[in-house]
Formats: C-alpha cells, structure tokens, sequence
C-alpha cells in the first residue's frame, strides 16, 4: 500500500477557513468514491502547532493507483483550485504494510 501524504500552508491565512475546509474534504469524499485504487483520504487544516497549514493523507493500493490518482479530473481540478489557495506543497509517497 502507499501513503501519499501532501503538506501545505495557506496562501491566504484571512480566507474563511471553515469554507475552505469543508471544501477539500467534499473534493476527497468525491475522489475516494470515484478513483480506483484510492483507498482513503484524510484531509483538513492544522488544529495544532504545526509547521504547514494544511495537510493530506491519502491510501492508495500500489503506484499503480497512485499514478491513476495523479491524472484523474477529479484530482487534476483540485490540483488547479490548490494553486490559489494552497501554496508551498511538499510531498512525500511511502510504502506501508496493511
């Protein structure tokens, strides 16, 4: 299995969080429904004191999926909303036993 995992900060710290919150969450509920392959999605904004804003956990069953994943529309759109609210991505993919 892999864990994509996406770090992020605000591009726009005054945004109404809980929008954009409630947003990203509907984008992953739609993507694990519709993505072959992608297992969960946890995501959601920094309720601690960490050093990103905003953060992604994603199960995926193989790099298979995790490539399916990557050019699917559904991703591909919130990848173009992310540009705006979104900034200073880093990224890491592991493989984890089940």
């Amino acid at each position: 299995m892999i864990r994509h995992m996406i770090f992020w900060n605000l591009a726009k710290p005054d945004e109404d969080l809980r929008a954009l919150e409630s947003f990203m969450k509907t984008s992953f509920s739609e993507m694990v429904s519709a993505i072959p392959g992608l297992r969960a999605a946890h995501i959601g904004l920094d309720v601690g004191q960490g050093t990103h804003g905003a953060g992604l956990c994603c199960d995926l069953d193989s790099m298979e999926a995790l490539e399916i994943y990557r050019v699917h529309p559904l991703h591909v759109a919130f990848q173009g909303w992310a540009k705006e609210h979104l900034k200073e991505r880093c990224c890491v993919d592991l493989e984890v036993s089940e």
